[in-house]
């Protein structure tokens, strides 16, 4: 009698416990979660450990799979074939996303300055600072490559010819020398509206009446712009740098579209050569795989500091 009384409590208390850890609705919620679980799983989840298993393998395309350990890695740190172009592509990635968040940051920070101001037109000019942003990156890859195309309908050429700066055609995108300087150039011009916005929502939650205070204190612009603005700005300065380094370093919309990661792969950024060597040319996609998981440490590292930036500014 005992016992048949015990087994009848314990699924109630079960059920209570669940219900004090989990919420008062935690069953309902399964239902409610099971699609999202289902995409993570199916679409994230199965794709990244297929692609880590993949990396121990030599795989190309269309053809039968062959174990090999961590042969795919030694060859992209020590192989003669492709550890001087992993170590060149490592070198472009640090320059090209290193060089992109500067420019994007110091140009998004003054358009945001400027934008903070009244004046004229200002909402017309708002739209117009932001146009880049909101413009294809096929589009804008497109063209920009007609405006550096080395042949005399390459607008930059024109102006050139137009201006006496040169009698000869300027390779923008197949001189060595600037390749990586033309791509930036498009990287930075796309991208600093991303970094306008964020700038120009945090100067608007600053108060005035601290300006106006150090003002009256006898602080000038600059000093102003030290001490209150900022320290003001310093968690949207942060996240957004961290989101745009994110972003910039795995992209690869405008190398692939302006260059193709040459001339002389003076513009291969690690997600171009995973590309070249997984897809588009040896179609290594054990290798590609590699190439790509390499990098993902540095991102996870990136990733757990902005989630941990992004709760301490909402607490």
């Amino acid at each position: 009698m005992g016992s048949s009384s015990s087994a009848r409590v314990t699924p109630a208390k079960r059920g209570s416990s669940a219900r004090r850890i989990l919420g008062r609705d935690w069953s309902a919620a399964w239902f409610f979660l099971l699609p999202t679980l289902v995409v993570l799983i199916f679409l994230i989840a199965y794709p990244f450990f297929s692609a880590i298993l993949l990396t121990f393998q030599d795989k190309t395309v269309g053809g039968p799979a062959r174990w090999v350990g961590l042969q795919n890695y030694v060859d992209l740190l020590t192989g003669a074939e492709m550890a001087g172009l992993f170590g060149l592509a490592v070198w472009n990635t640090i320059v090209y996303t290193g060089v992109a968040i500067a420019g994007k940051a110091v140009l998004g920070m003054a358009q945001a300055l400027l934008l903070n101001e009244s004046f004229p037109g200002r909402n017309l000019m708002r739209g117009v600072f932001f146009l880049p942003w909101a413009i294809p990156s096929l589009i804008v890859g497109l063209t920009w490559k007609w405006i550096y195309a080395g042949t005399q309908v390459g607008l930059l050429n024109i102006l050139a010819f137009k201006l006496g700066l040169t009698e000869d055609l300027i390779q923008w995108l197949a001189n060595p020398d600037i390749t990586m300087a033309s791509v930036l150039v498009v990287v930075i011009w796309q991208g600093t509206p991303f970094w306008s916005m964020m700038f120009l929502a945090g100067l608007q939650a600053i108060s005035s009446e601290l300006y106006e205070a150090a003002a009256i204190d006898g602080a000038n612009v600059f000093q102003r712009f030290r001490h209150i603005t900022l320290p003001s700005l310093e968690n949207v300065i942060v996240i957004t740098c961290m989101l745009s380094t994110i972003w910039t370093a795995n992209s690869i919309n405008y190398v692939y579209i302006l260059t193709g990661g040459g001339p002389a792969n003076a513009t291969t950024t690690f997600p171009m050569l995973a590309y070249n060597v997984g897809i588009a040319g040896a179609q290594r996609l054990g290798m590609g795989a590699a190439i790509a998981l390499l990098f993902f440490p540095a991102f996870l590292i990136l990733i757990y500091f902005l989630s941990k930036r992004m709760l301490a500014s909402n607490d």
